[in-house]
């Protein structure tokens, strides 16, 4: 996928778009293989390759932030998206943009389309996001309480018959409002909770590491694994978690129940993250959801990486050198402010 030529500035742009859409596109359709993982890194060490998919990786991020705002709803609209391009084309005709910022725009577009099936369209369907290490505190129509953990997002699609929110990204916490008769779903990825009224944790997961975890603090939930595309009450397997008790959902699978301290759920809430035998992947994705400069996991075979640790949130920007501290890794800070975790036997 790496540029070979340079006989032309504009020629040597264009490539480096190209290939920033294909790495991009790939990484969404699936996590890289070991030697995919090994050529992206070489290929993100030349800043103009770093800044072209970085640029793809913010308009990615502003997807669940242009469904929430009123443009976003705009654009659900029928016919809204053909006037959208319509303009686009008309704004193309005066001012040229790169096929960077071209496709950009298409994944808006794109994006916009992908939520709106979810949707269907549905007058009740509302949008939250919270930012970059920011904690939100959101009570939905029937009364439910949310609280968003940093840079996550959720849709809500409340109907007569059932209450469903999908969790696109991040972490929430729900103290859901009891109503019998409209039960309360939580669909992220693969996993689907169900509940009446009570007290639970969902983690979306992340790409190194696509597992949802559902930790209930009171009352009980239902929670099942779904195949993708999957339609109906249907659904695999389904177990049944009280106080105290965690599962992790992934590849259609729901792990054994295991327990944790109901006390300490979700203590992200006040700022404090505690991990017992978790995945490197896991404490990584938390924690850049409340620093500015992300840490990168350099090779897959240290995702699974298992770690006890505990920190504050005002700790995430010092959690690198904790970890160096005390796991076999080597710590590298490129000059962007990005955070590269590599093994220890690497050499700079």
């Amino acid at each position: 996928m790496m540029a070979t030529g340079n006989s032309h500035p504009q020629t040597d742009i264009r490539q480096t778009e190209a290939e920033a859409r294909e790495w991009f596109m790939l990484q969404a359709e699936r996590p890289l293989y070991a030697g995919e993982q090994a050529a992206f890194e070489v290929w993100m060490q030349q800043p103009h390759n770093r800044n072209a998919f970085q640029q793809l990786e913010q308009i990615d991020r502003g997807l669940a932030v242009l469904s929430a705002t009123e443009e976003g709803a705009r654009l659900r609209q029928p016919g809204a998206l053909l006037s959208f391009f319509q303009n686009l084309r008309s704004y193309f005709g005066v001012s040229p943009l790169s096929g960077l910022v071209f496709a950009c725009t298409l994944m808006l577009a794109v994006g916009v389309v992908y939520l709106a099936s979810w949707q269907n369209h549905g007058e009740s369907t509302t949008g939250y996001v919270s930012e970059l290490a920011q904690i939100r505190e959101i009570t939905l129509p029937d009364g439910t309480r949310v609280t968003l953990g940093g840079d996550s997002a959720i849709e809500t699609d409340f109907r007569s018959a059932a209450r469903n929110v999908k969790l696109l990204r991040g972490q929430a916490f729900f103290d859901v409002s009891k109503d019998p008769e409209r039960p309360f779903f939580v669909h992220a990825q693969g996993a689907e909770v169900r509940v009446v009224g009570t007290r639970f944790d969902v983690n979306a997961g992340n790409k190194m590491n696509p597992a949802v975890k559902v930790t209930v603090e009171q009352g009980i939930v239902d929670v099942a694994a779904r195949s993708p595309g999957q339609q109906g009450p249907a659904a695999t397997g389904k177990v049944r978690l009280t106080a105290g008790q965690q599962v992790n959902v992934r590849e259609d699978q729901v792990s054994r129940i295991t327990k944790v301290d109901a006390a300490q759920v979700a203590g992200w809430r006040q700022g404090k993250f505690s991990y017992r035998d978790a995945p490197l992947s896991e404490i990584v994705a938390d924690a850049n959801r409340y620093r500015k400069q992300r840490i990168v996991i350099g090779t897959p075979e240290l995702a699974d990486l298992r770690v006890t640790t505990a920190f504050t949130a005002d700790q995430a920007d010092t959690l690198v050198a904790m970890l160096e501290q005390s796991l076999p890794v080597r710590v590298f800070r490129e000059p962007d402010g990005r955070v590269i975790i590599w093994p220890g036997n690497v050499e700079s």
